[in-house]
Formats: structure tokens, sequence, C-alpha cells
């Protein structure tokens, strides 16, 4: 069992440099699929969506991973 550190409430770290990756990825998967194109063309939206957080809030640097702490089980 782990406990998690946690975070002040309503802090939000999203890598959106993952996000990005992860997105491009699957818009390379569907791009030429007909059946596809709606998809394509949501995927693009939040890119460009990325592309507008950023610009208005600089790229933000990944956040670092989150510490644990192993805690023994309570049988």
């Amino acid at each position: 069992m782990f406990a998690l550190n946690r975070r002040p409430p309503n802090t939000v770290r999203i890598d959106l440099a993952s996000v990005r990756d992860t997105l491009l990825y699957i818009e390379s998967d569907l791009t030429g699929s007909v059946e596809y194109e709606r998809l394509v063309a949501a995927v693009r939206s939040a890119l460009r969506e990325i592309d507008r957080l950023e610009s208005a809030n600089g790229r933000s640097e990944p956040a670092p991973a989150t510490s644990a702490r192993f805690v023994p089980a309570q049988f």
C-alpha cells in the first residue's frame, strides 16, 4: 500500500507537452481515414487550444513526479 503526498486543493498540474505528443500520435493514426474526419478535426482543435494556452501562459515545466512512501498494510 502506498500513501501519496497531497497537493494543495485547486492545484492543477498537467504536462501539456505530453498531452500534445499523445494527440499528435492519435492524429497521425487517424489522418487519411474518411470515417474519422470529425475525430481528426476534434484532435486538431485540442492541439490549437494547447497552443493558445501556452502562448497566453507560457510553456510550463513538466510537473515533478508525485512523491509516495511505502505504508505497511493493516491486517
